[in-house]
């Protein structure tokens, strides 16, 4: 069952009392676009298919055909829980409830009676923290951005110095760094033995193509001497 509004946040209910539903969608039918399921795997399915416009879900613990428990660790295994929070409504108030629901990922718990003032407030709060929350991850990523495309220009830089000074293909940095980055992201796949995340990755990859950067600073007679090193050019290289 669903209210629909184009202009509204939407909340999933998830609650197999049709009662608590009810009262849940009176209290927030007017501020948001209200979307109900009976059981858990109801809840699973309206997710997997609105997962990203769905801005909160009430979900009850105790359920038929799925309880909350499952839903709220299916919600971890296809990473729904980092974009929708959950707050749990339920009468069972027991710590060790409470507990594996906060380890699960919910972000609050209210339990039965509702209170009109509470569920309110606790609804927009949980829904302004995950939106401060994005918008932070949104500034961390531009700024993540911004470093990596100053270390391109870097990068890039670097190549036609190489290839100034030494009379080297300018192409042969960004080729160590396209390598290790293969090298490394089919390592990934193939043994997680070396946990390489997406960003250490990219700090390896950019850090190979600085390889030849001592190079600058070797006198050209050195740097591009036909014949063999002396002694003492060898200790300097």
């Amino acid at each position: 069952m669903e209210k629909r509004s184009k202009n509204k946040n939407k909340i999933l209910i998830a609650d197999d009392s049709e009662i608590n539903r009810s009262i849940l969608s009176d209290m927030l039918g007017e501020d948001f676009e209200i979307i109900e399921a009976s059981n858990g795997k109801q809840a699973v399915a309206i997710l997997q298919k609105y997962s990203v416009e769905i801005t909160l879900l009430l979900l009850d613990i105790i359920m038929p055909e799925m309880d909350g428990f499952e839903v709220l660790a299916l919600m971890n295994q296809y990473h729904w829980i980092e974009d929708v929070p959950v707050i749990i409504i339920s009468s069972e108030i027991s710590p060790s409830y409470v507990e594996r629901a906060y380890e699960l990922g919910a972000t609050d718990f209210i339990s039965r009676p509702f209170y009109e003032l509470i569920i309110h407030r606790r609804v927009l709060n949980t829904i302004m923290l995950y939106a401060k929350q994005k918008r932070l991850a949104g500034l961390v990523e531009a700024q993540l951005y911004e470093k990596e495309k100053n270390s391109n220009l870097l990068i890039h830089v670097l190549s036609h110095i190489v290839e100034f000074r030494n009379g080297e293909s300018g192409m042969h940095v960004l080729h160590i760094q396209t390598m290790t980055e293969l090298l490394l992201k089919r390592l990934a796949q193939k043994t997680d033995r070396y946990h390489l995340s997406a960003s250490q990755i990219a700090l390896i990859s950019t850090a190979s193509a600085l390889h030849d950067i001592g190079k600058i600073a070797i006198p050209d007679e050195m740097l591009n001497k036909p014949g063999s090193f002396t002694p003492e050019e060898f200790e300097r290289m």
